[in-house]
């Protein structure tokens, strides 16, 4: 921390862990105690399913109505789109209720495509909604190669509500193991709506969890055919009440596909939870 001619000049180290922690204990509060500056807070929306184009147009009247020092910023990612509101004041609860206000204005227009605020990740609000039902998971993946499966258990605590998945990459696998029915395998292939039904169904009845999940598509770049392109995925959510299916048409990068079918995945199970 350097003084020279009314001017702060502050060296830190490039190593971003270290950095992070002086940044925080140590630089900001000084910079605070130094110079008088003005709250800001944020607050952000999270949403899935609905791409940053077609977003914006959808709020497009409410974020022009937003007051001068509230400024918004669109986040997107595979599949998602963060809403960070920034407001800038004196006060920093008015600000808070300034933000809440806003995001009740908001909800009405988008609420289907929210799933959380600030800190939640897709998972996170998955597995906190299993805590909160009491309900254990069971996996089964085959296009995604066990990311779904990993995805989750990089959240603290997950073990309270899975049990655990079977990549079921092979046809082999999938009768074998998940109880997939050869004829519906020859009838309707891999890549179709019974066979990722059963799948679902299977990891249930086979890890005897409450809820089941699971995948099948064509990630690409090369296995699609003119009826099924690379890109074809159908995902599945398994329960005592039935199973709900979904088609999705993605992309014909692999990477994003099994990223994307991940987070529409986890986001298929929140809808059935809630």
């Amino acid at each position: 921390w350097f003084d020279h001619n009314d001017t702060v000049f502050i060296s830190l180290p490039g190593v971003p862990f270290e950095m992070k922690s002086l940044m925080t204990h140590r630089m900001l509060p000084k910079l605070k105690e130094r110079f008088e500056m003005p709250v800001i807070r944020h607050k952000m929306v999270r949403t899935i399913g609905m791409g940053e184009s077609f977003l914006a147009e959808r709020i497009e009247a409410w974020e022009d109505a937003l007051p001068p020092h509230i400024r918004l910023a669109y986040l997107p990612s595979f599949g998602q789109v963060k809403l960070r509101l920034t407001a800038t004041g004196a006060d920093n609860e008015q600000l808070g209720r300034e933000l809440d206000q806003q995001v009740a204005t908001l909800l009405p227009l988008i609420g289907e495509y929210v799933y959380g605020y600030d800190g939640d990740e897709i998972e996170t609000v998955v597995i906190r909604l299993l805590k909160e039902k009491n309900l254990m998971l069971g996996v089964a993946e085959s296009c995604t190669g066990g990311q779904v499966a990993a995805t989750l258990t990089k959240v603290p605590g997950v073990s309270a509500v899975f049990a655990g998945g079977v990549v079921s990459y092979s046809n082999e696998v999938k009768i074998i193991a998940l109880g997939v029915k050869p004829e519906t395998l020859g009838t309707f292939g891999a890549v179709s709506e019974p066979t990722v039904s059963e799948m679902a169904e299977g990891v249930r009845i086979m890890l005897g969890t409450d809820v089941g999940i699971a995948t099948s598509g064509i990630a690409g770049p090369d296995g699609g055919t003119p009826d099924k392109p690379v890109g074809t995925v159908w995902i599945a959510v398994a329960t005592d009440k039935g199973t709900v299916t979904k088609h999705l048409k993605l992309t014909q990068y692999r990477e994003q596909n099994i990223t994307l079918t991940t987070t529409y995945l986890l986001n298929l199970l929140r809808k059935q939870l809630i």
